[in-house]
């Protein structure tokens, strides 16, 4: 229904803010009367016609709405918490403890044994022979022949050609360089003066006693001051001048001189060799090989196979068994037992506070503008 109203209430307030004919302000009154009523009040034509056009009008209405607001509460919640707690158990653990044992060991010994035999013996005997071999051989032969070849010949020209020469010229310029010259300049200084002065302190001397005697003239005490000067100093800071000279840089124009290459040609002529190509003959040997035959006595060694026998010493060696007392360590393991520290952790259940946000409802009166229907419709069968 809000939403209906709200939507009722746009429609009108469109309708009647446009520049639009009085038919359209009845029909958007009719809407907003229609509005109110059930939903098939909706349609233009069940409301009654309208009569003159109101202005719409509102009213601001005091309505309590609920506001949610957070807040914090302190909660005392069960807590698990986990303290290490060290505990003993007994572990066994295996100590090995040698023993020695003696065993019977039976083991090998070979001696040797010198023995001789007869064995066959086949060796080979060198037989020489003169024989008759025919041989092949190349033979070489000469032969002069005459060829022809090309050589080149060497011609020489004189052919002119230019070149490029850096020729160098001096030129003279001028500069600005700054030069330094001490100037006198009259500068304080502060300094330390003692204007002290001499002051006179009188200082009571002891009494002294004259004897009598016949160079004295009579017999009297004497006590005469005693004046004692000493220097009071006075430290007085006064400023007095000084010459000192100070760098003074003025402009001062000077010439230098510079270098400068200029390119220039020049013709010259140079001496070029060109290969002339021409004929000429030669003689040359030619040697090619002629094979021949030939007859030649050639010693050749043959070997006939003779046996015969010989004795070979020769050294067996013999196994025999001999035993002989061994003795081993032998491990035997001895079950111990003791205690062994290990920590545990154990739950302790903590009861401690937590902050916990709480939301509330809390009313709120706020002043809302509703608009107020318009009551120029007497004959509207929708209310």
């Amino acid at each position: 229904m809000k939403f209906k109203a709200a939507l009722l209430m746009g429609l009108t307030t469109l309708l009647l803010s446009s520049p639009t004919t009085t038919e359209a302000r009845r029909r958007a009154c009719r809407l907003w009367n229609c509005g109110v009523g059930p939903i098939n009040c909706l349609d233009d034509y069940s409301c009654a016609p309208c009569g003159p056009v109101c202005e719409p009008k509102w009213q601001e209405v005091e309505c309590t709405v609920m506001v949610p607001e957070t807040s914090y509460e302190t909660r005392r919640v069960m807590t698990t918490q986990y303290t290490h707690e060290v505990r003993q158990r007994p572990v066994t653990y295996y100590e090995r403890v040698p023993r020695t044992e003696v065993r019977q060991v039976s083991y090998t010994v070979c001696d040797p044994v010198k023995r001789e035999k007869t064995v066959p013996h086949v060796t080979c005997r060198p037989v020489y022979e003169d024989r008759e071999v025919s041989y092949n051989y190349c033979e070489p032969v000469y032969e002069q022949k005459v060829g022809y070849r090309t050589v080149c010949r060497a011609e020489w020209d004189e052919v002119p050609y230019e070149y490029t020469v850096m020729v160098p010229r001096t030129e003279w310029h001028t500069g600005v360089r700054k030069v330094c010259h001490m100037e006198p300049v009259t500068a304080m200084r502060t300094v330390c003066v003692d204007e002290g002065c001499w002051v006179d302190n009188v200082v009571a001397a002891p009494c002294c006693n004259i004897g009598c005697g016949p160079g004295n003239c009579g017999c009297y005490t004497v006590c005469r001051p005693i004046i004692c000067r000493r220097w009071q100093p006075n430290i007085v800071q006064k400023q007095i001048p000084y010459m000192t000279c100070r760098p003074v840089y003025v402009d001062q124009e000077y010439r230098y001189c510079t270098t400068v290459c200029e390119p220039q040609t020049r013709t010259c002529t140079r001496r070029v060799c060109r290969m002339v190509p021409e004929k000429q003959e030669y003689t040359y040997t030619v040697c090619h090989m002629e094979q021949k035959t030939a007859v030649r006595n050639v010693r050749v060694c043959r070997y006939v196979q003779e046996t015969s026998e010989r004795v070979v010493h020769y050294t067996e060696m013999v196994p025999r068994t001999e035993t002989r007392e061994e003795k081993y360590t032998v491990y035997d393991c001895v079950p111990h037992e003791k205690m062994v520290d290990y920590t545990v952790c154990v739950p302790v259940q903590v009861e401690k506070e937590i902050q916990v946000p709480v939301c509330h409802m809390v009313p709120k009166t706020i002043v809302k503008r509703i608009p107020v229907p318009c009551s120029t419709c007497p004959g509207n069968t929708c209310y």
